[in-house]
């Protein structure tokens, strides 16, 4: 080789290893080799900032990639073709949008994804998900995915979601589920799924259900199901289901059921109406009306009861009307029956057959009018 071509030679072989790939040069595997994030890139602007076309780990303006690794922050428009690697810290400002899907540490504006959205801390604005959008943080504000959406934390704001919708905190706000719509925490807003609402703590708001609408604590509000709305502390408000509502603690307000209006240790106040029974061991109070029986075992009914079989109180304090009244107690007011029995009368009992235990003689078992005043 002649002096003037091996100077030449040499220079075009320097330019080439400079330019060549580094884990090709090392045979380092991809994992593992050290990354040059900015490498490969051409942006065009000044600084960071402009247009750029690749890696590029700290940028503000538009950036499209092929795929995202261990990017830093982009404030502006970030396009991305694949999902992202190594990617957990990333912070994106303004829309991210993927054809897999957008993944970033934090997002805050407008994320788009035909297959999905991910933040690993924290998920705020708009995100579009075609599977899913997933926060393993909190997410707050509109969030619409074609199949699940989930929040490790708290969810605030509207959600969407063809099949459930799960925060493992609090639910706040307006969310929409074809199947589900689960909260760890409390739930606090409008709450609407094809199959069940449920929250492990507290429900007030709207919660409306095909089958179930359940909270582990109190619930108040508007709850409605095809089947059951049950509370295991107190239900306050408006319970409407096909079958029952059930509360531990006590319902106050309109409860109506096809088959029971029930309460394990607390009382019911208000109207409750059932076509088979409203019950409660400590005190039915307000309007009861029930196709087969009103009773408060060891408490008072106390206002208006009806019933097509019984009305059964320890005290009763009003008007009862059933085929058969039966007061273990007191009762101040009147009962229209078949059967009226009262082991205290203080009021007027009108059926075929009145007993007033508390009455003499023959006052105490008579027909049609029975009375002590």
């Amino acid at each position: 080789m002649s002096l003037v071509r091996r100077p030449l030679a040499l220079g075009i072989l320097g330019l080439a290893l400079l330019w060549f790939p580094r884990s090709a040069r090392g045979q380092e595997p991809a994992d593992t080799a050290p990354v040059d994030r900015d490498r490969g890139g051409l942006n065009l602007g000044i600084g960071d900032y402009g247009l750029s076309l690749g890696n590029s780990h700290r940028w503000t303006g538009v950036r499209i990639n092929f795929q995202d690794r261990e990017v830093e922050r982009v404030n502006g428009v970030n396009l991305t073709l694949w999902t992202a690697r190594r990617n957990g810290s990333a912070v994106v400002n303004g829309v991210a949008v993927g054809v897999a899907g957008p993944v970033a540490g934090k997002i805050h504006g407008v994320a788009v994804g035909l297959g999905g959205v991910v933040a690993e801390e924290r998920l705020a604005g708009l995100s579009v998900g075609g599977l899913g959008v997933v926060s393993n943080g909190g997410a707050t504000g509109i969030h619409l995915a074609g199949l699940g959406l989930v929040a490790r934390r708290n969810l605030v704001g509207l959600s969407v979601a063809g099949l459930g919708t799960i925060a493992q905190r609090g639910m706040y706000g307006v969310n929409l589920a074809g199947l589900g719509t689960v909260a760890q925490g409390p739930m606090l807003g409008l709450n609407v799924a094809g199959v069940g609402a449920v929250a492990q703590g507290s429900m007030h708001g709207v919660s409306l259900a095909g089958l179930g609408t359940v909270a582990q604590r109190d619930m108040a509000g508007l709850g409605a199901a095809g089947l059951g709305v049950v509370a295991n502390g107190a239900l306050r408000g408006v319970a409407v289901a096909g079958l029952g509502v059930v509360a531990d603690d006590g319902i106050t307000g309109l409860a109506a059921a096809g088959l029971g209006v029930v309460s394990g240790n607390g009382p019911i106040g208000g109207v409750a109406a059932a076509m088979g029974a409203v019950e409660s061991p400590v005190g039915v109070r307000g309007i009861a009306a029930a196709g087969l029986r009103v009773r408060s075992k060891h408490g008072d009914v106390t206002g208006i009861a009806a019933a097509a079989v019984t009305v059964r109180a320890r005290d009763l304090t009003g008007l009862s009307v059933s085929a058969y009244n039966d007061v273990r107690g007191t009762q101040r007011g009147l009962t229209i029956g078949l059967f009226n029995s009262a082991d205290e009368l203080r009021g007027i009992q009108i059926g075929l057959l009145n007993r007033a235990r508390n009455n003499r003689g023959i006052a105490r078992m008579l027909p049609l009018v029975n009375a002590h005043l």
